[in-house]
């Protein structure tokens, strides 16, 4: 009688059979089936509001830095890309304009390590060197003023954690896009490989036989000669920087272009090409730009000027692959007058990608 009283009070204390266990345990696992996506994709969207964030405050300090440069110029300049002559590598600046130092290209200085980096204190761009870094952190950074000895100090330079230049979606490189050295590395973030999340827009063009390229976007020129600000792209996604030259038809001469049938540029926030990009203007926007096999709203722009043209004959022209115009956006300038830089091009590969296609 004792045992079987016994018995009964652990069947109330414990409350359920096995079988009504297996239910409750059953219906969490379905609740969680069904809850994961929706959390992921609200984690999704909340890096997705930050990166645009982000974005949209480096636009800003774009007009800020403008206001104090002495040519007014739109985009920060690295003072290193002015020590060229005609024999030298030519250095533009996608992402050098802030950041830390990023360990891409590590045998850019000699021997494989981090901070040999093309993108780092050795080479000349560590976080103090970087002109934007004056304006979004205040204080600046310490400049290791013997890069070469203070080994240390080039290493940290590239742990620094400059939020304000990483997306918080940021996972890595375009799968298949031209750029080698960062795709070989599928683990390494924008942030980590350039220093930065973000590209600046740096759209050049350059004659063919070389000479000093020209600038038909914001980079290396005033505020003031954007006509259409509002439209005319100032930094996007760096993942973003490959899709606007991915025609996956017309681009079988890029090095590294993966030119077939179902040729996809992800983005990092789960929409295939679509972006965070900011404007001339310091508004910022999540923008598609280019659908597989649609034209835009104003025709696919097939060579640096804004010609409508789509047809057998573009495929002559020598940016035969590149679009340059959407709804609602522009990387060029037009209808203002190309600029004279003083950035010589030698006239092999595309003036706007800094070797990446060939690294």
């Amino acid at each position: 009688m004792i045992h079987r009283l016994n018995k009964h009070r652990r069947r109330v204390w414990w409350g359920f059979t096995l079988i009504e266990l297996l239910v409750v345990i059953a219906i969490i696992a379905l609740l969680i089936s069904i809850l994961l996506p929706s959390l992921e994709a609200a984690r999704r969207a909340a890096k997705k509001s930050a990166c645009l964030a982000h974005i949209k405050n480096i636009a800003s300090s774009s007009i800020v830095y403008a206001s104090e440069d002495a040519q007014g110029w739109s985009i920060p300049t690295h003072h290193l890309q002015f020590n060229q002559n005609p024999t030298s590598p030519t250095f533009i600046g996608a992402y050098e304009w802030g950041g830390k130092s990023g360990v891409g290209r590590p045998t850019y200085l000699g021997s494989n390590n981090p901070i040999n980096s093309k993108y780092g204190t050795r080479a000349g761009f560590g976080p103090a060197t970087r002109p934007m870094n004056n304006i979004l952190y205040k204080g600046g950074f310490k400049d290791n003023l013997k890069p070469y000895l203070d080994m240390q100090g080039c290493l940290n330079d590239t742990k620094l954690d400059l939020d304000l230049f990483k997306c918080p979606g940021d996972d890595g490189p375009p799968r298949g896009g031209h750029c080698p050295q960062w795709i070989a590395n599928t683990d390494e973030s924008s942030y980590d490989h350039f220093g930065n999340s973000y590209s600046a827009n740096i759209f050049m063009i350059a004659d063919q036989g070389g000479g000093y390229m020209r600038s038909n976007s914001p980079y290396m020129r005033p505020y003031s000669r954007i006509p259409t600000p509002a439209r005319t792209l100032l930094y996007e996604e760096n993942i973003g920087r490959w899709a606007w030259a991915a025609r996956e038809d017309w681009c079988d001469f890029l090095v590294g272009i993966d030119v077939g049938p179902t040729k996809v540029i992800r983005g990092w926030h789960g929409q295939d090409w679509t972006y965070n990009r900011a404007f001339a203007d310091a508004h910022a926007d999540t923008q598609m730009i280019y659908i597989i096999g649609s034209e835009d709203s104003e025709g696919y722009a097939l060579h640096y000027r804004s010609e409508k043209v789509f047809s057998e004959n573009a495929k002559q022209t020598s940016m035969r692959c590149v679009i340059v115009r959407g709804p609602g956006w522009q990387k060029d300038t037009c209808p203002a007058e190309d600029l004279l830089t003083t950035l010589w091009h030698t006239g092999d590969g595309r003036p706007s990608y800094e070797d990446c296609v060939t690294e």
